[in-house]
């Protein structure tokens, strides 16, 4: 499990000359705190700590607490940071994360059909000790073959010591067609030439009229 260290001093110490984003502390075990963190190494933490992430929280540059980033807030015109919740975890027990997936391999109906990846599922709801926490899981879509197929949950692998609570069912990336493969495919699908006769006749017969039924 990757190392990510962030540091924090409560709120009220003397200024340092740099832009401070209020950050509130919380958990099991811990007192709840009003804490400030400089700006840019929380945006580089929050960068870093993709999915669960466990993250060592220092505070006043002595009490460590490990934490999970929980809520981020930013400005809605500017984007920039303006508040973090950071919870604190019990190493003993087990926590609800959220686990982000990834796609690795090669897809042959992206690369020779056109089609577009799809990705169903932003995270998964996963659940495990701290210590078993990943940043992000990875999904194989070489199988990928045609427009149809998908990649549900249970076709992950997971890390040992963490459960997935989505239904194994779920699908979490699918493929959408391109224009032309949907449009080779109803071409071919409206295709339907008469019994014996091969595909250049089919192709050069001109359309049957239907014959008005006689009165």
């Amino acid at each position: 499990m990757k190392k990510i260290t962030l540091k924090a001093v409560l709120r009220g110490a003397p200024a340092t000359g740099k832009k401070m984003i209020k950050a509130e502390l919380y958990g099991p075990g811990v007192a709840n705190q009003h804490l400030s963190i400089e700006e840019t190494e929380l945006a580089k933490t929050i960068s870093e700590a993709r999915g669960a992430t466990l993250i060592d929280l220092v505070v006043d540059g002595a009490e460590v607490i490990p934490v999970l980033v929980r809520e981020i807030q930013r400005d809605p015109l500017k984007d920039n940071l303006v508040h973090v919740d950071l919870f604190a975890v019990d190493m003993t027990k087990k926590v609800l994360v959220p686990v982000e997936v990834a796609p690795v391999g090669v897809s042959k109906a992206i690369t020779q059909l056109g089609a577009t990846l799809v990705k169903n599922l932003q995270t998964l709801k996963g659940e495990c000790l701290p210590a078993n926490m990943v940043g992000e899981l990875k999904a194989d879509i070489s199988k990928l073959h045609t427009a149809k197929d998908v990649v549900r949950v249970e076709d992950i692998d997971l890390p040992e010591g963490l459960i997935i609570k989505n239904s194994p069912r779920d699908v979490v990336f699918s493929l959408s067609a391109s224009r032309k493969g949907r449009s080779e495919a109803g071409a071919t699908a409206g295709a339907t030439p008469e019994a014996g006769a091969t595909p250049e006749a089919a192709a050069k017969a001109p359309a049957k009229k239907e014959e008005k039924k006689k009165k």
